[in-house]
């Protein structure tokens, strides 16, 4: 068996979508009823492919102590950037449609900005915590740099600047250097305002003067610390607008649902993969961008993505994005040890990558429960209150 065979990646997801439908009813987590129910299952998938993706890397690493990504392998390559694309198609589209709507119903800015912090931060600031006692672990919990230092690289992690945190070098491995993708989304987020001016969409003067300052800040982090195809990484957002002028309208859905579509969209999916001649690539765009229209549009590819399992795993499908790489690292670094993990067999690091997957699962879906939801539930009061405070 190869470290980049697709059997035990698909065998793996199957027994996470049975692991999910259990866990969820254990701990009464039921999916919730949302708009654009497709766009929530495939949320699920592109998060378990970015663990499988990782637990890919992680076999090399273990072997040549560097950390190569894409892996070897075309296949993932292009799979990988296919994916990372689509995770911004689906933000673009579901805040731009905002935009597009603005005259039926009207942005709330505070609400919509206070929604993203909450979404974000609490599960990404516990992944931090965590990381901190990583590199405690690891460096047997000696200060190796000045505090004040130390306190200036936490406050980095924080606005999404993944650096070296007391002299452990690739301290992003920990997480699998997944924090870059922050900052694109929060860069599409400051973004928004001025992106509703080109269809008449005002905010108001506060709200462009902070857009401003965030997107400023969130260039100036890409540029420095995420330059590797920033370019085409910003051109994804783009293929995630699109749909957002259409895809209510009834003849384009119906389209979209057809079965035809549905091939049409696996056909594409293996031709972009197979032949797309880099990552990131214009060709892999329009590929992605096709994909991602229909499935905007109500495609479900014959249920799949709105199948119950699919919905459970778009739930906790940020948990699983963030958090994957610690369980990752842990079990390598830690509960195995480098030397036994590097001499196992590809079979065996997947059984192994597939126990991860239990676990992963199940830590996430209590994230979900008992961190996620919590927050985004408190949205509308934190909201009212920010509008008493600051009189908006």
């Amino acid at each position: 068996m190869s470290p980049v065979s697709l059997l035990p990646m698909l065998l793996i997801l199957l027994l996470i979508l049975l692991w999910i439908t259990l866990v969820s009813n254990w701990l009464q987590v039921r999916p919730q009823e949302g708009r654009y129910k497709s766009i929530d299952g495939l949320r699920g998938y592109l998060a378990v492919y970015v663990f499988l993706y990782h637990a890919i890397i992680w076999f090399f690493f273990l072997r040549s102590n560097k950390w190569t990504s894409p892996p070897p392998s075309v296949i993932h390559a292009n799979l990988g950037a296919i994916c990372i694309s689509l995770f911004f198609m689906i933000t673009a589209f579901l805040f731009f449609s905002k935009l597009v709507h603005a005259r039926e119903r009207k942005v709330d800015w505070v609400r919509l900005y206070i929604s993203r912090i909450l979404r974000i931060y609490p599960v990404y600031t516990a992944v931090v915590i965590a990381l901190l006692f990583v590199v405690g672990i690891l460096t047997h919990w000696k200060l190796r740099e000045p505090l004040p230092q130390l306190v200036a690289h936490v406050g980095q992690w924080m606005i999404s600047i993944a650096a070296d945190v007391n002299h452990i070098s690739g301290t992003k491995l920990i997480i699998a250097g997944v924090v870059w993708s922050l900052a694109f989304e929060w860069l599409y987020y400051a973004a928004l305002p001025f992106l509703g001016l080109l269809l008449g969409v005002r905010a108001p003067f506060y709200i462009y003067l902070m857009a401003a300052v965030f997107l400023a800040l969130f260039i100036g982090i890409i540029y420095y610390w995420y330059p590797a195809n920033a370019w085409n990484k910003t051109l994804a957002f783009t293929g995630g607008m699109i749909p957002a002028f259409f895809a209510a309208h009834p003849k384009v859905r119906q389209l979209a649902a057809h079965w035809i579509t549905s091939l049409l969209m696996i056909a594409v999916l293996i031709i972009a993969t197979l032949y797309s001649p880099y990552i990131y690539s214009f060709f892999t765009y329009l590929c992605t961008t096709f994909i991602f229209v229909a499935i905007a549009c109500g495609n479900t590819l014959f249920g799949i993505l709105t199948w119950r399992p699919s919905c459970l795993l778009g739930q906790i499908a940020f948990s699983l994005y963030i958090i994957h790489g610690l369980i990752l690292f842990i079990t390598f670094m830690f509960i195995l040890g480098m030397p036994v993990a590097r001499v196992q067999s590809p079979l065996v690091h997947w059984l192994i990558t597939a126990g991860c997957s239990l676990v992963l699962v199940t830590v996430c879906t209590l994230s979900y429960k008992y961190l996620e939801r919590p927050f985004l539930e408190a949205t509308p009061s934190l909201t009212a209150r920010v509008k008493r405070y600051f009189r908006l």
